[in-house]
């Protein structure tokens, strides 16, 4: 222990000393006092030395509990650090199953900056320590070799109360289980400045995610044959072959393709490609995952200014995730620009819909102006319609928010045996955008 705690602490033990004294002594004065206006000062008197011994019991339990919860870190320190290596992933995995959806401190990428961190981490509403919860997150964890995971339950059984409990609660908290296919689309400046009339090149780059609660991505690889950089016909082919190493390398469930597009493809009908198999029988991707579009502007550095905004708004959908999607949506069509931005600064507002297809794309857009106002949902119409696609796209809305996305998959497999321009989900894109899962960094300067 600290001299300043120390003496701290004795300080404390001498003010309680006097104040103990101090209510003897009135407790004494009001039994032989016989006015009843005096004893009720008295009275008074007693109460207040009381609430002021309660304050400092409380700051003395405070100083007991800050050095008990210094002693169980550093014997926990002590008991990791040998196995610090061969267990970091399994640290880095723990400290993000007990991290608030909006913390934005990076993972740290050694054990002691973890523990510092866990500390600075709000308890929500569990009765145990982000400490505590992340000893119980770490030990569930069946890649922690036997010897640590023996050694981690000992100490939890020591210094958790109620670490039963503890370990029933982590192991209780549903986790999404879907896999994620992350594709993502750059634009390549070099055609253009070397020939404006070219058509346009595109960077690809993807990356696997088994699910939410594993924090590393796999880089896909695309095959020698094919350039540095593609047309947007061609993207279609490389989504083959990405999906392809998936289904050879890798173990997943509910998969969902993110596509991160520039400005100038997010309305393409990407939901609608077929992926050729020897089974001679191709059907939209579509129809058999969850396609999500998102902007791949977002990821460049120079969205940062945004990002606060973004966070905000996915923030507040997870708050209305179970209640009906239109609670958050207003509808862009046929709005004037700015007034649509107006309206999708409101703070309870974090998605938008468009049932007329959008005129124009790219720069200057309706697009533009979602990124702008960080709205992470957007659900539109690619294709203009006789249909009443108003009446159908608020049915699509009525669903809860976080139905959203397999609802309009639903749609794209209801409409595959019917012909293009009756139904609705041969036309439907969906732009949902989580800015706390996002693919690594690349960079494109090149």
């Amino acid at each position: 222990m600290s001299r300043i705690i120390q003496l701290q602490r004795e300080i404390l033990n001498q003010e309680l000393d006097k104040l103990e004294q101090d209510l003897r002594a009135v407790a004494q004065k009001k039994l032989r006092e016989s006015n009843p206006q005096e004893r009720n000062n008295l009275e008074l008197q007693l109460q207040d030395i009381t609430k002021q011994m309660q304050n400092i019991e409380q700051q003395l339990n405070q100083i007991e509990q800050s050095e008990e919860t210094k002693d169980n870190t550093e014997t926990l320190l002590k008991l990791l650090t040998p196995f610090k290596k061969e267990i970091l992933t399994c640290v880095q995995k723990a400290y993000h199953a007990c991290s608030p959806e909006d913390w934005l401190n990076p993972v740290p990428d050694n054990l002691t900056g973890i523990l510092a961190e866990l500390k600075k981490m709000p308890q929500g509403s569990s009765k145990y320590t982000t400490l505590e919860r992340w000893v119980g997150y770490l030990e569930k964890n069946t890649e922690l070799p036997p010897s640590v995971s023996h050694q981690l339950q000992e100490w939890g059984q020591q210094n958790i109360k109620g670490y039963s409990e503890l370990l029933r609660e982590v192991g209780n908290i549903p986790k999404s289980t879907n896999s994620y296919l992350m594709v993502v689309v750059h634009a390549s400046n070099q055609s253009s400045f070397s020939n404006p009339n070219k058509e346009e090149r595109y960077f690809v780059d993807s990356w696997f995610r088994k699910s939410d609660s594993v924090l590393d991505c796999a880089q896909l690889s695309q095959p020698e044959s094919f350039p540095e950089t593609v047309t947007a016909d061609e993207i279609q082919k490389l989504l083959k072959i990405f999906l392809d190493e998936i289904g050879t390398k890798y173990l997943w469930r509910k998969l969902t393709i993110e596509l991160f597009l520039p400005l100038a493809l997010l309305n393409r009908d990407v939901d609608a490609w077929e992926i050729e198999d020897d089974l001679g029988f191709p059907v939209p991707i579509g129809c058999q995952y969850q396609v999500l579009v998102r902007s791949s502007e977002r990821l460049l550095l120079t969205y940062g200014r945004y990002r606060g905004f973004w966070q905000e708004k996915w923030d507040l959908l997870q708050q209305l995730i179970q209640e009906p999607a239109y609670n958050g949506f207003i509808s862009g069509d046929s709005q004037d620009l700015k007034v649509l931005f107006v309206q999708l600064s409101q703070k309870h507002i974090i998605g938008i819909k468009l049932v007329t297809a959008p005129p124009k794309i790219a720069k200057g857009s309706i697009f533009a102006v979602i990124l702008k106002a960080a709205i992470p949902v957007a659900l539109w119409l690619r294709q203009n319609l006789s249909l009443n696609c108003q009446e159908q796209i608020d049915g699509l809305l009525g669903c809860c928010m976080y139905e959203l996305p397999g609802i309009v998959k639903n749609q794209r497999l209801e409409a595959l045996p019917i012909p293009p321009d009756t139904h609705i989900g041969h036309h439907l894109s969906l732009l949902w955008e989580d800015p706390y899962r996002l693919p690594p960094s690349i960079d494109y300067s090149m």
